[in-house]
C-alpha cells in the first residue's frame, strides 16, 4: 500500500464520480417528468458529496486531487442529448444514467481489489458501495417502470 498508488487510484474514482455527477446533470436536464428530474438532481447533489471526500482523502494522502471528469464522458452527455431528440426523453435519460453507475460500480470495484489502496481509501469507498447498488437498482425499476 502506497500513498501514490492509492492517490492515482482514488484520482480515477473522482473522475469517474465528477462524471456522474455532469451525467445527472444532464439527465436532469432532459428529462420531462418533474419526478425524473429531481431524482437525477439529487443523484448528480450525491455524487458532488462523494466526489468532495474522495477529493479530501486525495489530500490527506498528500495528493493533487483531479479537477475535471474524462472526454469520453463529455462526449457521452452530447450523444445524450441526441439521443434524447430521437426518442423518449425519460428513457434517454435512464438509460444514459444506467450506462454511467454500471461504469461506477465496476470502478469502485476494481479501485477495491487493488492491493495498493490503503485501508483508510478503502473504507471510505465501500462506505459508498451500498448506495450505489441501492441506485443502481432503482436505475432498473426506473428503465422498467418506462419501457
Amino acid at each position: 500500500m502506497t500513498r501514490n498508488a492509492s492517490t492515482d487510484i482514488l484520482n480515477d474514482i473522482l473522475e469517474t464520480l465528477i462524471d456522474s455527477k455532469h451525467g445527472y446533470e444532464k439527465a436532469a436536464e432532459i428529462a420531462d417528468r418533474d419526478t425524473l428530474k429531481n431524482f437525477f438532481s439529487r443523484r448528480a447533489a450525491s455524487r458532488s458529496a462523494m466526489s468532495a471526500a474522495v477529493r479530501n482523502a486525495i489530500i490527506d494522502l498528500g495528493g493533487k486531487p483531479e479537477d475535471d471528469g474524462t472526454i469520453l464522458a463529455s462526449a457521452h452527455r452530447v450523444f445524450m442529448g441526441l439521443s434524447a431528440a430521437v426518442q423518449d426523453n425519460d428513457e434517454a435519460a435512464i438509460e444514459a444514467v444506467d450506462t454511467g453507475e454500471e461504469h461506477l460500480r465496476k470502478k469502485f470495484e476494481k479501485a477495491l481489489d487493488d492491493e495498493d489502496l490503503t485501508a483508510s481509501a478503502q473504507t471510505l469507498l465501500r462506505n459508498y458501495q451500498g448506495e450505489l447498488r441501492a441506485d443502481g437498482r432503482l436505475i432498473d425499476y426506473l428503465e422498467d417502470a418506462t419501457s
